[in-house]
This record gives structure tokens, C-alpha cells and sequence, in this order.
């Protein structure tokens, strides 16, 4: 009796621990995948802010009529491609560069040299080479413009560093997680190894196969859950971390980005554990008794 009762504890203590494995593997794995998430959308972020610093300046005509020029700004404002505009009135530009210097332009040249300026946020799809030179083209038409000018070589040189960074990050993010994901595969096998004589047994008395992988994919599935939460337990952690040092940096990361962030791990985490597990179980009951040891 005292024997039994031993043995039953060496194999709970020994299914605690290979819990505790899989669920420590599982949780740095979803974490290394969910840091690749963090960095892809940082990138993300970075390359939609460089994007808008390719502004659009729209000089209007001079001495233009006042329903023109309204009509003008608002075409301009209510365009497809605009995200934000700030207008400067020439006459108010006028008069605070005439305070700076202390003299009239009048005065010395007869009119006021500026003209009303309308400075342009493009949306960050139409912030590329191709469509934003069809947004201008487009504002180019709209009668009482002058002219509109806009930072083709920047943009030119943001889209040639994007592309040189891209492919080699993309590369770079696929290698991290398929190793992540065998990782996992890995993992969850050697849990299933653990026992793979309880497997054989139940079948040789006669369980059917569903019946003997049922309790090890809801395992595989508590798993996943578990490691999922943890990994963005880990994540949250080091986002708030990183707040300390640098807030600005990290004001993208709002409650809604973070819960789909969990939610992904959770997934991702669920459905490897589930897959994994299934493929491990598969694999043991198809082996013959005497290849078990």
C-alpha cells in the first residue's frame, strides 16, 4: 500500500514538473514570437511617420478672389488623400515678418511679396512616389493654385531605406519563428513522450483513438492558454519598462493594440499546443509496443 501510494507520488510530482517544462518553453517561445509582433509593428509605426514628413505645400495665386480662394481651400481640405491642413493668410505672415524687420514692405517695394500657403498632412496610403503624385496632379487642377510643390527626393530616399531594411527583417522574423514553432513542436512532444506507455496501454485496451487524444489536446490546450497570458504578462512588463525611460515612444501602444496582442498569443499558443500535441499522440499510436524503449 505504502508502495503504491509512493509511486502514485513520484508520478504526480513527475507530471508536475513536465507541466512546468512545457509551460516555461512554451511561454519564452510565445514571447520571442510576440517581441518579433512588438518590432514589426514599431516598424510599422516608424515607417508611417517617415512617410509624413514628406509634406505638400500649395501656394494659391496672387490677389486672388475671395470665393475662389475659399473655394480652393475647401476643395483641398475635403480631398481624398488629405489628413491635415494648416493654412497661412499672406497678410498675417506679413505683418509679423514686417514687425521682425521693423519695416513695411510697401514701403520699399511697392506690394506684399507673399502669398497664401496651404500646408498639407497626406494620409499615410497616399504618402508614396505614385499616389502622391497623383494627389497633386489632382490639386495642381483646381483653379486659383499657383503651385504645388512637395519633397519628391526625401520620399524617393525613405522608400529606397524601407526597401533595403525590409526583406532582410522579413527573413529574419520568418527563421526566428519557425524555429519558435519547432521549439514549441519540440516541447510539447517530449511531454507527450512522458507517457507514451499510459498511450500504448489505453490502447491495447481498446480505447479508441479520440478517446485517448482528447485529454492530452485539452492539456496541450491549457497549456497554450497559460503560456499565451504569461508571454504578455512578459511583454506588458517590458513595454512598461521601456514607458519609464521613453513615454513618447511607446504612446502607440493603447489598450485596444494590446488586447489584440494578447489575444494573438493566446491563439497562437492554443493552437500549437493543440496541433503539436495531436501530431505527438498520432505518433505514438502508430508505433508497435517494442519500439516504445
Amino acid at each position: 500500500m505504502s508502495r503504491s501510494k509512493s509511486s502514485e507520488n513520484r508520478f504526480s510530482g513527475s507530471h508536475f514538473t513536465t507541466a512546468i517544462t512545457t509551460t516555461v518553453g512554451m511561454t519564452l517561445t510565445l514571447l520571442m514570437i510576440g517581441l518579433l509582433l512588438i518590432m514589426a509593428f514599431l516598424g510599422a509605426q516608424w515607417e508611417k511617420q517617415l512617410r509624413q514628413e514628406a509634406r505638400v505645400q500649395v501656394f494659391f495665386q496672387r490677389d486672388l478672389d475671395a470665393s475662389l480662394l475659399e473655394h480652393a481651400r475647401e476643395t483641398l481640405r475635403t480631398d481624398s488623400s488629405v489628413e491635415e491642413v494648416h493654412y497661412m493668410d499672406a497678410a498675417k505672415a506679413s505683418e509679423e515678418l514686417e514687425m521682425e524687420l521693423g519695416e513695411s514692405f510697401i514701403d520699399f517695394l511697392g506690394y506684399v511679396p507673399l502669398v497664401d500657403v496651404m500646408d498639407i498632412k497626406m494620409k499615410p496610403a497616399w504618402s508614396t512616389t505614385k499616389e502622391l503624385s497623383e494627389a497633386v496632379r489632382r490639386m495642381e487642377e483646381i483653379p486659383g493654385i499657383a503651385e504645388v510643390v512637395w519633397q519628391a527626393g526625401l520620399l524617393k530616399q525613405i522608400e529606397d531605406a524601407i526597401q533595403r531594411l525590409l526583406w532582410p527583417l522579413i527573413g529574419l522574423a520568418l527563421l526566428f519563428l519557425i524555429a519558435a514553432i519547432a521549439l514549441i513542436n519540440n516541447t510539447i512532444r517530449l511531454t507527450v513522450y512522458a507517457r507514451r506507455f499510459t498511450i500504448k496501454t489505453m490502447q491495447l485496451v481498446g480505447a479508441h483513438p479520440s478517446a485517448i487524444r482528447l485529454p492530452f489536446i485539452k492539456q496541450g490546450l491549457v497549456f497554450g492558454l497559460i503560456s499565451g497570458s504569461l508571454a504578455f504578462a512578459a511583454i506588458n512588463g517590458i513595454l512598461s519598462g521601456m514607458k519609464i525611460q521613453n513615454a513618447s515612444l511607446l504612446e502607440v501602444f493603447t489598450p485596444t493594440i494590446l488586447a489584440v496582442l494578447w489575444g494573438i498569443l493566446l491563439f497562437l499558443g492554443a493552437f500549437l499546443g493543440v496541433i503539436s500535441t495531436a501530431i505527438a499522440v498520432n505518433r505514438f499510436l502508430r508505433k508497435r509496443l517494442d519500439t516504445l524503449h
